[in-house]
């Protein structure tokens, strides 16, 4: 159920449905090589969560972007707004999303860059008390070994094998592989000389063309695979969060504690 399509009547429907959970894939516009639309993690993530829902109501939010994605601001076309205008927003539409009722949010990440974006989203929401549930599940799905047996790249890390798979099933239109498209997208520079340390530059120093992988092995049968095992999870995850009473009562428990710790 899409929430942008619903009329007014049907979102009351929806809601009840849904048992009240909202789902909300979150990506990101930014360069995939040369070869992949700048809306890439967007249309991923949006797919899979569309698919989960045929298989398990839920009310899917609209297309939704605004992630981390700094570390691509010298390529065109990115956008990337300020960390804290992210989290704001982020809790406003979270609010939003409770308020009309829906008080179970699975926060659906496609971009790698929004792990840790994330993360700290969910931490700060133990600042106060909310009157919905958050659930983060991890990028991508699960794949059985025979599944991961069909990918040969040891290095596919960002529109390679396996992302250029999965457009040429979602947008095919949109992918441009061609004989002017790099082979290989591999590590640069790196951090090594810091000895295990890091800092914001990790990624820049490894991928200065924000390309990881070899997109000329992606293939529609792979990406299928892909999507079929995140597709697969999500919709697991989406039956096993309406069930949950668990987190909204360690919520109430954990502030009750922190109002009095003593």
């Amino acid at each position: 159920m899409l929430w942008e399509e619903l009329t007014a009547p049907r979102f009351r429907k929806a809601v009840r449905e849904s048992r009240g959970v909202c789902l909300v894939p979150i990506g990101v516009i930014e360069k995939h090589g040369e070869h992949l639309p700048l809306g890439t993690d967007l249309y991923e993530g949006r797919h899979v969560a569309i698919e989960a829902a045929k298989r398990e109501p839920v009310v899917v939010f609209p297309p939704y972007f605004f992630g981390q994605i700094h570390e691509a601001r010298h390529q065109p076309g990115a956008i990337a707004v300020g960390g804290r205008l992210l989290l704001d927003l982020l809790f406003e539409v979270c609010a939003e999303i409770s308020r009309n009722g829906m008080k179970k949010i699975i926060l659906l990440n496609a971009h790698g860059g929004n792990n840790d974006f994330l993360g700290f989203f969910a931490q700060l929401a133990l600042e106060r008390e909310l009157d919905y549930s958050l659930y983060l599940p991890g990028l991508g799905g699960r794949m059985t070994e025979a599944e991961r047996k069909l990918f040969t790249d040891k290095y596919d890390g960002h529109a390679g094998e396996g992302e250029t798979g999965m457009m040429l099933v979602i947008r095919p239109n949109l992918v441009k592989l061609g004989a002017d498209i790099p082979s290989r997208g591999r590590p640069k520079r790196g951090l090594k000389h810091l000895h295990g340390a890091t800092n914001g530059f990790w990624w820049y120093s490894l991928h200065p063309d924000h390309y990881a992988g070899t997109a000329t092995l992606g293939t529609p049968a792979k990406g299928r695979v892909m999507i079929e095992s995140w597709v697969r999870d999500v919709a697991r995850l989406i039956r096993s969060v309406k069930g949950d009473k668990i987190v909204p009562r360690l919520a109430r428990e954990f502030h009750r504690r922190a109002r009095n710790p003593v």
